[in-house]
């Protein structure tokens, strides 16, 4: 009996890969396309523990993909070699932890008109994986599962490609497709990724991917996928756009994304943080209202930190360690592969208006002169964006300052001696994202003794004027006695200024 399913068009998951002509099949299927179990003329399974394959080496079956007629002939030995990494992998998530994935009918249930009988639902309730050309890979959400504590889960069913009959066992190229899509399988226990409005269905797509992705290099630690995405310089990345969102949804970005929760596990030390968040989504989606991710991620940061950090904190270092990659990279720090990584994206051309989205991770790079300035950053957000001055002396050494405020207003000096950089970055605050506009110019003050240009004789004037005595600089707001150099004398004079 074949079993059209009507209501699952708009979450169909499969991993971005390129593949002769699957390459560009939708991640996620929309439209009017029915998905089915398939129904093969000469039906052959094989199954373990936990799946069963369903495929055939029958070369009489074919199925129209993106209009050309795929033949469906599959092969015992391909057919084993997915059973076998389906079994490993899932026993890796329970091991970790996470939910099994549900039994999609109950076999006690003996009457063969039921609707609910196992034969409509591959046979048995063990996990049906169909060898088909729909896909890459998919998963295909199919009815209701609402056990606690996770109410809103679903069953499902897998397809992986046959790769068109070219493979006796599943390429190690392909293997992180398994990964891919049995956490989808696994992510249906927890809650359906409908949890959006109407016209809005994909309203936490991106998290399904995003995770998804990041957990293929759980499964298989030598997975390169994540890799070759982002090695890819010339498309959508957090490198290569850094000042997307991370739940920007579209040009295969919530797979690349993935960056962010590899993020997460390397800087915070605690791997569990993906299924805490899973955990979390799904209490959440089992009340029946709408998910929002970032109060889950704020929440989870804060757990596994022992409430020591947040998101606004995680969306600071994420900054910092998208700069160092590519070229930048630092041995042993920041990402473990960031060296094959592309160069996050820099702004050349600091002086001008930006704009920067808030609450969801959005960052900008902007390159500064290496000149003796003092600049000055003015915004209306000053509690909604978060600003990093990264400063790079010729001997390699780094050091990172966090910018204060005054007002609108932040104030910092940079130096001919270093190469110098501005990290701007939103804070989280759990509300909705706006637009953040911020502007960068070069200060300009007549104060006297005011050397760094924020308006104000302080200590840090002090500091610099020192600097500028022993090393012979020059600059007139702290040339108090007129003799065309800046000495201790100047110093104290600038000293009496501040203490009167």
């Amino acid at each position: 009996m074949q079993k059209t399913i009507t209501f699952i068009l708009f979450f169909i998951f499969c991993p971005d890969i390129a593949f002769s002509d699957l390459q560009n099949r939708e991640c996620i299927v929309g439209g009017d396309r029915d998905i089915i179990r398939n129904q093969f003329t000469y039906h052959e399974t094989i199954q373990s523990d936990n799946f069963v394959v369903h495929f055939t080496t029958s070369d009489v079956d074919s199925q129209l993909v993106n209009g050309q007629w795929l033949n469906l002939q599959c092969n015992m030995g391909y057919a084993e070699s997915v059973l076998e990494n389906a079994e490993s992998s899932l026993e890796i998530f329970l091991e970790d932890g996470w939910e099994n994935i549900p039994p999609d009918c109950d076999e006690s249930i003996l009457d063969l008109d039921s609707p609910h009988h196992c034969i409509n639902f591959g046979g048995n309730s063990l996990y049906d994986i169909y060898l088909s050309n729909d896909g890459v890979g998919m998963v295909v959400p199919e009815t209701p599962y609402p056990v606690e504590p996770y109410t809103g889960g679903y069953t499902s069913y897998m397809k992986i490609s046959t790769l068109l009959n070219q493979h006796e066992t599943l390429p190690s190229w392909n293997l992180h497709v398994i990964a891919h899509e049995l956490h989808h399988s696994i992510q249906l226990r927890y809650g359906y990724s409908v949890s959006g409005s109407v016209g809005n269905y994909m309203y936490n797509g991106w998290f399904f991917e995003q995770s998804a992705t990041y957990m293929e290099e759980v499964i298989y630690p030598n997975s390169f996928h994540l890799l070759t995405m982002l090695g890819n310089c010339n498309v959508v990345t957090p490198l290569t756009f850094p000042h997307y969102n991370i739940d920007y949804p579209a040009e295969i970005y919530p797979y690349r994304s993935a960056l962010w929760q590899k993020f997460l596990v390397e800087s915070l030390g605690d791997p569990s943080i993906i299924r805490y968040m899973w955990e979390d989504y799904g209490l959440n989606y089992a009340t029946g209202e709408t998910v929002s991710l970032f109060p889950i991620y704020n929440d989870a940061i804060q757990y596994v930190t022992n409430q020591q950090s947040e998101l606004s904190d995680a969306y600071a270092e994420y900054a910092i360690w998208r700069y160092f990659t590519g070229e930048r990279s630092i041995s042993n720090e920041y990402f473990s592969q960031s060296a094959s990584y592309c160069e996050a994206l820099t702004i050349p051309d600091f002086e001008g208006s930006f704009i920067l989205p808030s609450n969801k991770g959005a960052s900008h790079f902007i390159n500064l002169p290496s000149d003796d300035l003092g600049l000055i950053i003015s915004t209306d957000y000053p509690n909604d964006i978060q600003f990093s001055y990264l400063k790079i002396d010729q001997y390699g050494n780094i050091d990172i300052e966090s910018l204060s405020h005054n007002g609108n207003l932040f104030y910092f000096d940079v130096s001919s001696n270093t190469d110098n950089v501005l990290i701007a970055n939103s804070n989280y605050n759990n509300i909705i994202s706006n637009d953040i506009t911020f502007s960068i110019s070069i200060a300009q003050s007549d104060i006297m003794g005011d050397v760094n240009g924020d308006f104000s004789v302080n200590v840090q004037d002090v500091v610099i004027t020192v600097n500028m005595a022993l090393t012979s600089e020059y600059n007139y707001l702290v040339d108090f006695n007129l003799d065309n150099s800046i000495d201790i004398l100047d110093v104290v004079q600038l000293i009496n200024i501040i203490l009167n």
